[in-house]
């Protein structure tokens, strides 16, 4: 018996360049167009001298020459200002507990997760507007910086400032960082 032999089959080449190309320069104009938006969209915004600006429940008048960092604000929750190698970050949220609660967790972040050392004890503060919470000062080997926090237990609200920079000029930024925090009040509109 003689076995047959099966030729393989012939397959007909096709061109697969074409189709290659076209995903190439779909994958270009893709990652083109994000770079040329990267590049042509500002990362920071110049906020007008005297304006009022709002985050959450919060709002407060800048100081000025401080500008707003875009991609690290998220509306309704937090608002990041800078000026130089200074940062000045509001964040506000609802918050169900006690008073002492979110101070000690961001205390231990900073302590354990960022290396930095608080300087001194908690103490309370109280702004022109009367507005009050609790502080504190802390400092590494690059940054030093001030938190303040004030929690509504009637309305279930929790405001953290944070405020940190480079130790070049950080007395006279933290003399606009603490403007900043009297012009500061609860009564925003939500």
């Amino acid at each position: 018996m003689k076995e047959h032999m099966l030729e393989p089959s012939r397959r007909i080449p096709y061109r697969t360049w074409p189709g290659a190309l076209a995903v190439l320069l779909a994958i270009a104009a893709y990652v083109g167009g994000l770079t040329f938006w990267n590049n042509h969209t500002p990362g920071n915004r110049t906020l007008d001298a005297g304006q009022t600006v709002e985050v959450g429940h919060a709002r407060f008048v800048p100081a000025d020459g401080w500008q707003m960092d875009v991609s690290r604000s998220k509306a309704g929750k937090s608002l990041m200002l800078f000026k130089g190698g200074h940062k000045f970050l509001v964040k506000t949220g609802l918050w169900m507990g006690g008073p002492d609660g979110p101070l000690v967790r961001q205390q231990r972040i900073m302590e354990r997760g960022q290396g930095l050392q608080i300087d001194g004890d908690v103490s309370d503060f109280v702004t022109g507007w009367g507005l009050q919470g609790k502080t504190f000062a802390y400092y590494g080997p690059t940054l030093a910086g001030r938190f303040w926090q004030v929690v509504d237990l009637k309305r279930h609200s929790l405001v953290q400032i944070d405020f940190y920079g480079a130790h070049d000029g950080l007395n006279e930024a933290l003399a606009e960082a603490r403007s900043m925090l009297d012009s500061m009040d609860l009564e925003a509109p939500q």
